[in-house]
């Protein structure tokens, strides 16, 4: 045999050799890794619908648990929430610690000006609101309120449900 041939083996023999201390040593690393089981609870939405039959647009912006409390604003048309420069909030009372639903209406500049819109919120058979907001004079485009809705301390109803949000 030559020379040439005895180098190929051994080449050959500490190439297996080799492969197989990785093999063991991802063998080893597998077995020594911890496995952590966790259990997740998932809610489902079936549907949401938000029903805007005027020139505004409204956004979901969901649910979120309320950190503090506030009185209504905007609860009554006789003392509406009207567009404006600035970021306005109209809601019910709202509880620290209850679920608030927030949809977020923008106002255009093809909106009727002062012309008040009720804004309900429907999650499942109860209903929410209604809250009065306002169209300014001129109306114009890209002015904000967000419309808040505590609906309790109680957690969403069972999976599925819907909701709605109606401007009208």
């Amino acid at each position: 045999m030559g020379r040439t041939a005895r180098h190929v083996r051994l080449i050959k023999r500490v190439g297996w050799l080799v492969a197989a201390k990785v093999c063991l040593a991802l063998l080893a690393l597998v077995f020594a890794a911890s496995v952590t089981v966790s259990t997740t609870t998932y809610q489902a939405q079936v549907g949401s619908t938000v029903n805007v039959t005027n020139s505004l647009l409204a956004t979901d912006k969901g649910f979120t648990i309320a950190t503090t409390g506030s009185s209504s604003s905007g609860a009554s048309c006789s003392a509406p929430v009207t567009f404006g420069p600035s970021p306005g909030v109209a809601n019910t009372d709202i509880t620290a610690g209850h679920l608030v639903y927030d949809v977020q209406v923008n106002s255009t500049s093809t909106a009727q000006s002062n012309t008040q819109f009720n804004v309900t919120f429907v999650l499942g058979s109860t209903v929410y609101g209604p809250l009065c907001i306002q169209t300014p004079s001129p109306s114009l485009d890209g002015q904000i309120i967000d419309c808040k809705f505590d609906i309790g301390s109680n957690s969403l109803p069972s999976s599925p449900y819907s909701f709605r949000v109606i401007i009208a």
